[in-house]
């Protein structure tokens, strides 16, 4: 049987309308709607505040390249099914209050502290633990976050990977700007 596009549009329309209809009556000021918000509005006041804002450019382009690969691979997870979200604070599919403003924000703040290797290895390698089993197992709980293919410890190394991949692309561009 052919799929036609106007089949696949249809759907997508469907898709879209059922989506926000769930939002609107299943997520919106739930438990988990608010724990979304609070969480998202609290850690960026906080990073506001200890931000070094002398390395302003150098964080926050760390902080856009995490943000960039994590909303890309969580949209290919979302494709193949891997996991979905039951609950994000918009009606996305993608919850961006996790991979545009949460996991960039750690990972800068991260990034801002830990400037050598070593600690920041150590740093890094701890958050991967922390995001792989204890926050995504809570996501879990709160019925945030629902996996399906999906087991928390292949998350581990690819949280780690993205940390340590963009600081030695940023380390490697400061050296050209200073050379």
């Amino acid at each position: 049987m052919e799929t036609s596009w106007q089949e696949v549009a249809k759907l997508s329309q469907q898709y879209r309308y059922t989506r926000l209809e769930y939002w609107l009556n299943e997520t919106l000021f739930t438990i988990s709607w608010w724990v979304l918000l609070v969480t998202t509005l609290g850690l960026f006041i906080v990073w506001v505040i200890i931000l070094d804002k002398k390395r302003i450019f150098e964080i926050l382009s760390y902080g856009f390249m995490v943000s960039s690969i994590s909303t890309i691979l969580d949209a290919f997870g979302l494709i193949l099914m891997f996991w979905q979200y039951n609950h994000t604070l918009t009606p996305l599919s993608i919850p961006i209050e996790i991979h545009i403003i949460q996991m960039p924000i750690i990972y800068m703040i991260i990034y801002q502290y830990f400037k050598r290797w070593k600690t920041f290895l150590i740093a890094i390698t701890i958050n991967a633990f922390i995001f792989a089993f204890i926050l995504e197992a809570l996501l879990v709980w709160l019925h945030i976050y629902e996996l399906y293919i999906w087991k928390h410890i292949y998350s581990f190394i690819p949280y780690i990977l993205i940390g340590v991949i963009f600081k030695w692309i940023i380390d490697k561009l400061g050296q050209k700007n200073y050379a």
